[in-house]
């Protein structure tokens, strides 16, 4: 069984991570693999974020990095698993696309 250090050392999740993706245009799929997402815009001001799915919806609220940094903190500290409705009662609605965002990145359940 890998230790928690491992695992978390496998993540890339970070802000300056999010706005690489944003610039590269890369897309990743929501935890259910049926929308493929991508982020759209960055408030660097207020460090939050939007993604589109590929029927241009925009996710709403924006994204908060603080918020998504908690929510992950919280999983690898074993505090939740990565799936989405455990991190839908954090963030709500968005459980789906968050679960799947930190997947790409690197994220595992623990």
């Amino acid at each position: 069984m890998e230790k928690i250090t491992e695992i978390f050392s496998k993540c890339s999740f970070s802000w300056e991570k999010l706005k690489e993706m944003k610039d590269n245009k890369i897309e990743f799929w929501a935890a259910d693999g049926l929308n493929l997402l991508h982020i759209v815009e960055i408030d660097e001001k207020r460090k939050s974020f939007y993604v589109v799915n590929q029927s241009g919806k925009i996710s709403w609220p924006p994204l908060k990095y603080q918020k998504l940094e908690e929510v992950h903190n919280k999983i690898h500290n074993g505090g939740i698993t990565l799936l989405s409705y455990e991190i839908d009662k954090l963030v709500p609605t968005l459980g789906n696309y968050i679960a799947g965002l930190f997947k790409h990145l690197g994220c595992d359940k623990i």
